[in-house]
C-alpha cells in the first residue's frame, strides 16, 4: 500500500474494500483483518500526504431494526462481527484524522444497488428468476429500506467532501421502501408477471424499518439522488 500511495500521491482516498461473501461476512472473522487493514490504510495515506480518506461504513451499524436514522443521536448496535468491525474502525478513523489533521468521512451507505450486483443479492436475484418465469420467494416483505442507486451514493460522498460535512455520515434517500412494493414496482417496470411473488414462505412478525432520517445532516443540508426510486429501476432493464 505505502509503494502505491507515495506513486500517485493522492490527496482523496476512499477505502471500499471488505468482506462481502454473501451470508457469511456477518460472522466471518475477516471483518477484524479488514478493519486492522482499513485504519492502517488510513494512517499511511495521511502520512504520505493525503488530505483525506473516506471510508465505507454500513446501516447494520445502528442494529436491525433501528426505525430512522441519524448519525447524530441513533445508538450503535454491535448486532454480530461484521457490525461491531464496522462500528470500530469509523471511530479508530475518526481518532487517526484528528491525530493528522486530516479529513475523514465515515459514509453509513444504507441499501445499495445498482448494475453489475451479484446475482446473490435481491434485486438481480428477484430479476434472474422472474425473466426465467419461476417464483420468487419473499419472506421479509413488509421490511422497510431505504433503497440507494450506486450512482446516489457515490453524489452523495462527493457532496459530503464539498460540503465539509462531520465525519459520521448517513448515506440513504430518507424515503423507506418495503420489500414488498420494491418487488411490485420491479414486475411493473419490467413487466413481470407478480404473481411469480411467492410470500408463504413470510416470518411473522417480521415487519423493520432501517430509513435514514430527513433531519439527518446529509438531508438537511440539500442534498437529494438525481433520480426516483423507479427510474433508477428502470435503469437496470
Amino acid at each position: 500500500m505505502r509503494s502505491a500511495l507515495l506513486q500517485t500521491k493522492p490527496d482523496i482516498v476512499l477505502s471500499a474494500a471488505w468482506d462481502t461473501e454473501h451470508g457469511k461476512f456477518w460472522t466471518n472473522e475477516s471483518n477484524v483483518a479488514y478493519r486492522d487493514a482499513t485504519l492502517k490504510f488510513a494512517e499511511l495515506s495521511f502520512k504520505v500526504g493525503a488530505e483525506t480518506f473516506i471510508g465505507l461504513g454500513t446501516m447494520s451499524e445502528y442494529g436491525t431494526s433501528p426505525g430512522y436514522c441519524n448519525a447524530e443521536k441513533s445508538p450503535l448496535v454491535e448486532s454480530d462481527i461484521y457490525s461491531k468491525s464496522k462500528i470500530e474502525t469509523g471511530l479508530g478513523l475518526q481518532q487517526i484524522g484528528e491525530r493528522f489533521g486530516g479529513q475523514t468521512h465515515w459514509a453509513r451507505v444504507f441499501q445499495a444497488f445498482g448494475p453489475n450486483e451479484k446475482h446473490e443479492r435481491f434485486i438481480p436475484g428477484l430479476i434472474a428468476n422472474l425473466r426465467g418465469g419461476n417464483q420468487f420467494s419473499i419472506r421479509t416483505p413488509n421490511f422497510e429500506m431505504d433503497w440507494i442507486h450506486s450512482s446516489d451514493v457515490a453524489s452523495a460522498i462527493v457532496f459530503s467532501l464539498e460540503n465539509s460535512l462531520n465525519h459520521f455520515v448517513d448515506i440513504g434517500t430518507g424515503i423507506g421502501t418495503s420489500v414488498k412494493e420494491l418487488s411490485q414496482l420491479i414486475c411493473e417496470e419490467f413487466e413481470f408477471d407478480s404473481s411469480l411473488l411467492d410470500y408463504s414462505g413470510q416470518i411473522p412478525g417480521h415487519e423493520k424499518r432501517v430509513v435514514v432520517d430527513q433531519a439527518s445532516q446529509l438531508l438537511r443540508s440539500g442534498w437529494k439522488p438525481n433520480e426516483s426510486l423507479r427510474n433508477r429501476i428502470r435503469s437496470l432493464r
